[in-house]
């Protein structure tokens, strides 16, 4: 291997380990939010389009309703008893990957269904799956 190689991924792998060695305690995302499928360019805070684009990251979690929830919204009580109970079922999530990810809220989040711990019991993970993209320029 080409001996210039080695140096800067050597430097970039060092980077790389201090920054995980070093991070804090991560916050807990309890939030699920519809994963978005298409890349867009970042924008600065005075509203011009970015060069960069973030890498995106999302789960696929595989779950399962296993009790009664409750609705945020008490119009939308109704579709969420519609819900198949007891059957393999998926959403697909927008996630950052330097937080603790609560699943059971994501589910509950995404669902519509108040995400308290109460109902936490109701929602049976079964499987998570994840990708990454990376936009294109």
């Amino acid at each position: 291997m080409n001996k210039h190689l080695l140096i800067p991924l050597f430097t970039m792998g060092a980077a790389l380990f201090a920054s995980q060695v070093m991070a804090a305690v991560p916050v807990v995302d309890n939030i699920g939010k519809a994963a978005n499928a298409s890349c867009k360019p970042a924008v600065n805070a005075a509203g011009a389009a970015s060069l960069t684009q973030p890498l995106l990251h999302f789960d696929k979690i595989i779950f399962a309703i296993t009790d009664k929830l409750q609705a945020i919204n008490p119009d939308e009580q109704g579709n969420l008893e519609k819900l198949p109970r007891n059957t393999e079922l998926d959403i697909k999530v927008i996630d950052n990957p330097r937080t603790v990810a609560d699943l059971r809220g994501k589910v509950l989040s995404f669902l519509g269904a108040v995400p308290s711990p109460e109902f936490y019991p109701a929602i049976k993970i079964i499987d998570v799956d994840y990708a990454v993209i990376v936009c294109p320029k």
